[in-house]
């Protein structure tokens, strides 16, 4: 028998991160047993580490399929969120939350295989795997997949021995943090936009013109469907109508007007600024990069076997917990979000195309990058899979 899961966490201490919301610092969080020691004190505070290493990417000129574009909002420190990259309000709205989200995870995804080669390194140097035997390899993701596969085949090995390594963990749980970009997707709505997207019976302002509909004030010209309060010589409404009024209209119009709006209203708007499906792909794929996650805690035990099996579980015990997180606290719950900023990227030239010479140098940019990272977290995500699953814990990416 390979080895065995226990699902549930008893006995382990599920410590809670923060990410956007107070909270105690990494150092002062107590230990835990199982979260790692000495070899890897991070995995004690995962959401701080990850937030750290998001705010401290100066530029991406490092990330593969970054691109050469002239973009610096894409290259650059600092939030993509609130950048005016075209004067469409509507553009500006998809361009900059699919650049945030092509950055976010193009940055993400070489902490989550920098992550899985590391655990992957120190699992094998455990192993007696020689340093030369986990060099990358030649692909993107090629760091965790050259430190994973001689580990993989050097676990395997062992427990064709007849060893038994029982693994008893806690799931990450993760807790997604979105607000700041979904409130970037809203844009003024113009008079023309209200008209065409609101309930005309909820339509409200001043007409410069002919109103169709109900007028709070006095109406000028025919009275529909009631009564009005006063008619001229000609037999036209001078006064209050409490129908329709058809002609001027000296207050608020409802309804329609044959005209100029002013200061126009709608009760309630059936298309809400925020009603857009790329930015609303994008601010999902941030909310997922920005979660907070609690961190995954491993136990090992030998339940048969010799040497190797001692060391194999000791191993597992130190270096499990970081492998995991990033292949299902990060890698593994990214990828859905990652392929839609991808999907995002390959229409978004269409839907701008008339967004002028920045935003689209954008969002070349981001494109190629977003691909890189889609491309990268699925590798890093497989190699640590060839690990883990031969213990029972596999989230292999089909």
């Amino acid at each position: 028998m390979r080895g065995e899961v226990a699902r549930s966490a008893r006995g382990l201490l599920a410590l809670a991160l923060f990410a956007s919301i107070a909270g105690p610092s990494c150092a002062e969080l107590p230990h835990v047993e199982g979260a790692a020691d000495a070899s890897c004190p991070e995995l004690r505070c995962q959401g701080d580490v990850l937030r750290a290493q998001l705010a401290a990417a100066a530029n991406l000129r490092h990330v593969e399929g970054a691109g050469e574009a002239s973009c610096p909002e894409l290259h650059g420190p600092g939030d993509v969120l609130g950048a005016q990259l075209t004067a469409d309000a509507r553009a500006n709205a998809k361009v900059r939350t699919f650049v945030q989200a092509a950055k976010d995870m193009a940055v993400v995804s070489v902490v989550i295989e920098a992550q899985v080669a590391d655990a992957c390194r120190r699992m094998g140097a455990d192993l007696g795997i020689p340093p030369a035997q986990m060099a990358p390899r030649d692909e993107v993701g090629g760091q965790a997949s050259g430190a994973c596969g001689p580990v993989s085949a050097a676990i395997d090995a062992i427990f064709l021995q007849d060893a038994w390594v029982g693994v008893t963990l806690t799931q990450p749980d993760c807790e997604p943090s979105g607000a700041r970009c979904r409130g970037s997707c809203n844009v003024d709505l113009t008079p023309e936009d209200i008209v065409v997207y609101c309930d005309p019976a909820r339509l409200s302002g001043y007409c410069r013109g002919r109103c169709y509909g109900p007028c709070d004030g006095r109406c000028t010209g025919q009275c529909w469907g009631g009564q009005c309060s006063a008619y001229d010589a000609q037999g036209r409404c001078v006064g209050q109508c409490d129908g329709k009024c058809d002609g001027g209209c000296d207050d608020t119009c409802h309804e329609r007007c044959a005209g100029t709006w002013q200061e126009l209203q709608c009760s309630w708007i059936e298309w809400p600024p925020s009603g857009d499906a790329e930015c609303e792909a994008c601010c999902r794929a941030y909310a997922a990069v920005h979660a907070a996650c609690t961190p995954t805690l491993v136990q090992t035990r030998v339940v048969q076997g010799g040497e190797m099996a001692a060391r194999l579980a000791a191993t597992l015990q130190a270096n499990l917990p970081a492998l995991l997180h990033a292949q299902k606290a990060l890698g593994h719950r990214l990828l859905g979000d990652a392929q839609a900023v991808v999907q995002v990227g390959a229409a978004l030239p269409r839907l701008v195309g008339d967004a002028g010479a920045r935003a689209l140098a954008c969002v070349a940019g981001a494109a190629e990058a977003s691909k890189s990272a889609s491309e990268r977290i699925q590798v890093s995500v497989r190699a640590s899979s060839s690990v883990t699953g031969l213990v029972g814990y596999g989230f292999t990416h089909q």
